[in-house]
C-alpha cells in the first residue's frame, strides 16, 4: 500500500472487521467492492508503524480515510470464556465521533449487517440509523459496499457499472488469487498478494486506475507474483 495516508484522503476507505479464518471471504469482497469502486481499501493489516500504539494506528487510519465500513456481525458470545467481539464496536465508535464531531463533512461511515440480525439489542445506541444488510454470502456483502460507495463517493472516481458486472469480476478475482504460490503460511497468498491480484483485476476491467500515473506507480508499486502451474 501507499505509504502516506493523508495524500489519498478523499479516495480511502477504512475497513472494519472481525479477523477470523470463517471470515476472510467477507473481507476479501468488502475489499474488492471498495477497490471496484475505483477507491483504495485500508485495513488494520495495512497498518504497520514500529514506533506508535495500535489504537494510535488505528485513529491515524481512521481520520486519514474520508470513508469507513464496519461489520458488527459477530456480536454473540464465542469460545470457552463465551466473549463477544469488542473490537469493531470500538473502532466504529472512534469513526461515528470523527464524523459526528465534523458534521459528516470530513468522514461518512456506514455499517453492515447480516440480515435478521437485531442490532439495536446489542449496540441500542444505533438506533435510529438504518444498517445496510446483507444476505450471508461475500457477495451480497460486496455488492451492498459497492452500492453505498456508488451512492456517495467522489464524483469523477467512484465506478458506476453495474453490481452484477462487480460480482462476476469477483469471482474472476478469487479464481486467479487461488492460483496463487504465495508468501504466506502453507504457500497461500499473503496480504499484499491477495490486494495485488484485486488491484489487477479491477484494473483490468478499468475500474481502479492509481497506477495510471507515475506517482501512482510509486505509491502502489506492484507486487510480483508467482502462480502455480497448473495440472
Amino acid at each position: 500500500m501507499q505509504v502516506d495516508l493523508e495524500v489519498l484522503r478523499r479516495y480511502q476507505v477504512f475497513l472494519n472487521y472481525p479477523y477470523d479464518l470463517d471470515y476472510i471471504p467477507f473481507a476479501e469482497a468488502l475489499s474488492f467492492g471498495v477497490a471496484a469502486a475505483g477507491m483504495v481499501p485500508i485495513t488494520a493489516l495495512d497498518l504497520t508503524d514500529p514506533d506508535a500504539g495500535r489504537l494510535e494506528m488505528l485513529v491515524k487510519a481512521i481520520t486519514s480515510c474520508h470513508y469507513s465500513a464496519h461489520d458488527l456481525s459477530r456480536c454473540h458470545g464465542e469460545g470457552p470464556e463465551n466473549f463477544a467481539r469488542m473490537n469493531m464496536p470500538i473502532e466504529m465508535g472512534m469513526a461515528m465521533f470523527h464524523a459526528l464531531s465534523a458534521q459528516r463533512g470530513d468522514h461518512r461511515c456506514a455499517f453492515f449487517v447480516p440480515s435478521g440480525y437485531s442490532y439495536h439489542e446489542f449496540a441500542s445506541d444505533l438506533s435510529g440509523l438504518d444498517p445496510l444488510r446483507y444476505e450471508e454470502s461475500p457477495a451480497s456483502l460486496l455488492a451492498a459496499v459497492y452500492e453505498w460507495l456508488r451512492r456517495i463517493g467522489p464524483e469523477g472516481i467512484v465506478s458506476k457499472q453495474p453490481t452484477i458486472e462487480v460480482i462476476e469480476a469477483f469471482t474472476e478475482f478469487t479464481e486467479r488469487r487461488d492460483g496463487i504460490d504465495g508468501a504466506g503460511p502453507d504457500r497461500m497468498p499473503s496480504h499484499v498478494e491477495v490486494r495485488e491480484v484485486m488491484y489487477q483485476v479491477c484494473d483490468k476491467h478499468g475500474w481502479w486506475d492509481f497506477r495510471g500515473t507515475k506517482m501512482g506507480k510509486a505509491r502502489f508499486p506492484e507486487v510480483p507474483l508467482r502462480f502455480r502451474a497448473k495440472s
